[in-house]
């Protein structure tokens, strides 16, 4: 409530405008065009990212093929996938929870994806990591969850196409299980048979078929997974991930024992404030506060739970557990933070799409009612702050904009590509050569979301600051199905209205 001094109001009242006006600049227009231009860079991003024999449809022209004798050392076909970040290592688990992703928005955002002339790119995309997935799950008790070793390939610099570090191989089985891998995988395989199920029956089934084989086997050999730390460690556990897969698959056909495994372990639930490679709740919760909605009333503890997380984002929320930087971007933590912030985002659109379907128009939050308007207009925020609406007018998507990273924390990026420059880059040459270089990439990576600016909105291009230049899999695949939501979405005018009701009542004035 505003003071009653009429100094006070004077100063209130100048200062809310001033905020206003600032917020006004800072959530500038992105038109529905850029929103188009910006999925399609998301999904682009996939095909620099691939490993194996390239197709001849390969648009992304500076890669060449790479990889290819991985799994010989024990006989077994793990050519293929993608490399997560801007290493050279293939980890399953990541690469599972990203296919998800691109699944989910594949899903639910048809129409949308459709109408951008992108849906055939995102099922290549997909397709791309399911393939690999298959051939990686060698038995129903063996699943191959790295290639590559981690340490040795992070003292190198140098190209896939001219990788020579030990393509060690890491499994699970059920003497070493690991249960949020193999859940995860089986996620990723329920949801791409959804994506699939009207395009190829065949493959459609066979990915339902292996989902439920690799569920067993994680609900069966309940065990936590850290055979790629320090690179990939299980700090939440598996049971998000087995709630996560249970959810999917029920999702696809799976049958009711599926949903009455997430209803018998809804004591699992926990509530959550990020969305993440390592932690599944609050995906799996909104996925059953849907079946919850349409009549399932022993899920309610999902339902609770999502729209808790909508509540620990939410400023104004009494509950808020994550703040924004001063410019509006959610703040989880200074390494690669836009990772959190485009998983979250992914899940608040979806969130208000299913309350929007049972006809709820909005989540409470102690005394403060957040509609979904405002809760979309909120999540559009993040959207737009990280394609330039920010204090740096800089987009954080590799080729969107006028003004991006140009020091892409990337190997195959930051090195010449072996179409230019067909001698070996051995791994000494690039660090000498090439990283410590203050030139832009020779190749641009279009589409590549990098980890963003740290708390204060700053941000410092730098190849060497892999904390904020490094783009990984899992950032695109969530910003994927951020963006989808905005397509056909933004009429002119109403983004300022939404997001100026948002912040007008968070001004100091008001405090």
């Amino acid at each position: 409530m505003l003071y009653n001094n009429n100094n006070n109001n004077m100063a209130c009242s100048k200062n809310i405008w001033v905020v206003i006006f600032f917020l006004c600049i800072l959530a500038g227009p992105i038109i529905a065009q850029d929103y188009k231009d910006s999925l399609g860079k998301a999904i682009l991003f996939f095909e620099g990212q691939r490993s194996g024999k390239l197709p001849v449809s390969q648009r992304v022209k500076w890669r060449g093929d790479s990889a290819l004798i991985d799994g010989i050392i024990e006989r077994v076909n793990l050519i293929g996938g993608y490399y997560d970040a801007g290493d050279n290592v293939k980890f399953g688990w990541p690469m599972a929870y990203s296919l998800t992703l691109l699944s989910w928005a594949a899903i639910e955002y048809q129409t949308q994806i459709s109408s951008t002339n992108q849906q055939v790119h995102l099922q290549n995309a997909i397709l791309w990591g399911t393939n690999f997935l298959i051939r990686a799950h060698t038995s129903s008790t063996t699943l191959y969850t790295q290639v590559g070793d981690g340490n040795a390939d992070h003292q190198c610099w140098e190209r896939p196409e001219d990788m020579d570090t030990p393509r060690t191989l890491y499994k699970i089985t059920s003497n070493s299980p690991g249960s949020e891998v193999a859940a995860d995988v089986a996620a990723a395989f329920a949801a791409a048979s959804i994506v699939f199920k009207n395009i190829d029956s065949n493959y459609s089934t066979k990915l339902l078929k292996r989902s439920k084989s690799l569920f067993a086997f994680a609900d069966k050999y309940r065990g936590s997974y850290q055979a790629s730390c320090p690179f990939y460690c299980s700090y939440s556990g598996y049971k998000d991930e087995l709630l996560w897969a249970a959810a999917w698959l029920y999702k696809a056909g799976g049958g009711n024992n599926y949903l009455n495994y997430a209803s018998n372990n809804q004591g699992w639930s926990q509530v959550a404030s990020e969305f993440s490679w390592d932690n599944k709740f609050a995906g799996a919760q909104t996925l059953l506060a849907k079946e919850y909605l349409n009549g399932k009333s022993n899920l309610e503890k999902f339902k609770k739970d999502a729209d808790s997380f909508i509540c620990g984002l939410m400023p104004e929320s009494s509950s808020i557990q994550i703040k924004t930087t001063p410019g509006g971007l959610l703040y989880y933590r200074d390494s690669s933070n836009l990772q959190y912030v485009t998983g979250a985002t992914m899940v608040l659109f979806m969130y208000t799409k299913v309350l929007e379907a049972a006809g709820i128009g909005g989540v409470t939050c102690g005394s403060v009612n957040f509609s979904t308007s405002k809760i979309k207009a909120f999540a559009k925020l993040q959207v737009d702050y990280i394609l330039g609406n920010n204090p740096l007018k800089m987009s954080y998507m590799v080729g969107f904009g006028n003004k991006y990273p140009t020091q892409l924390h990337h190997r195959a990026s930051s090195l010449p590509s072996i179409y230019n420059h067909p001698t070996r880059v051995g791994c000494n040459d690039g660090y000498s050569s090439w990283y410590n270089s203050n030139n832009p990439n020779p190749n641009t990576h279009v589409g590549a979301i990098v980890g963003g600016p740290n708390s204060g909105d700053q941000f410092v291009d730098s190849r060497s600051d892999y904390s904020h230049s490094e783009p990984t899999t899992y950032m695109n695949a969530a910003f994927v199905g951020s963006v989808a939501a905005l397509i056909g979405q933004n009429k002119e005018g109403e983004h300022y209205g939404e997001i100026n009701s948002q912040f007008n009542k968070t001004v100091l004035c008001d405090r």
